[in-house]
């Protein structure tokens, strides 16, 4: 009895959450891309803040000295690292998940700096909380803001979400980047499932 109790719960949450992780328009009209087959993809980091911290730079410096206390050089590489993973592994978890999730006949090729491609999706990331996996785990999460400009006019956004986008990863590992990057992968597949439904 306890144990159905307990699948009623998880699946009410896994419902849940993926009920509140939802896109919505802010301004402009994204299926202005139906028909589009290729799209350039940006990210930002500017205004990032880390959950508990008032800046990110402070977030960075604690860390970094909680870690030269145990052992001496282990700060400088924590935060080559914090910083390094965005393009090693937040970005490319993002567009291979969008890329794959999206079906062949409205198939979108997402790339940085794509050449092709007449749009670019800028995904700013405001907000993010690293989680943790210690013998307990909780999943990481971030706050994100999008929109679609017209690359030879910038100036010209065809689309903005509201913001900010909560996204909470289904996964926990123990690596911190794997957790961060799960996030950027949920992020991936819901953006998906919003090409999917809008530009039918």
């Amino acid at each position: 009895m306890m144990r159905y109790f307990l699948s009623v719960i998880f699946i009410f949450v896994f419902v849940f959450q993926g009920f509140c992780q939802r896109i919505k328009t802010e301004s402009g009209d994204i299926s202005i891309l139906k028909g589009e087959k290729e799209l350039a993809v940006s990210f930002s980091y500017d205004s990032i803040k880390v959950h508990g911290y008032d800046t990110e730079t402070e977030f960075v410096k604690v860390k970094a000295q909680l870690r030269e206390k145990h052992e001496p050089g282990s700060g400088a590489v924590f935060e080559k690292a914090w910083f390094a993973d965005r393009e090693a592994f937040y970005e490319p978890l993002f567009i291979e998940d969008i890329n794959k999730a999206l079906p062949q006949k409205r198939h979108i090729n997402l790339v940085k700096n794509n050449p092709k491609a007449k749009y670019n999706l800028h995904i700013e990331t405001l907000w993010v909380y690293p989680g943790y996996n210690v013998g307990f785990s909780h999943p990481a999460k971030i706050d994100v803001a999008l929109k679609v400009y017209e690359i030879n006019n910038p100036e010209n956004v065809i689309w903005q979400s509201q913001t900010p986008i909560r996204i909470q990863a289904k996964a926990a590992p123990y690596k911190r980047e794997l957790r961060i990057g799960a996030a950027y992968k949920e992020l991936g597949i819901l953006m998906s499932w919003y090409f999917k439904k809008r530009l039918k």
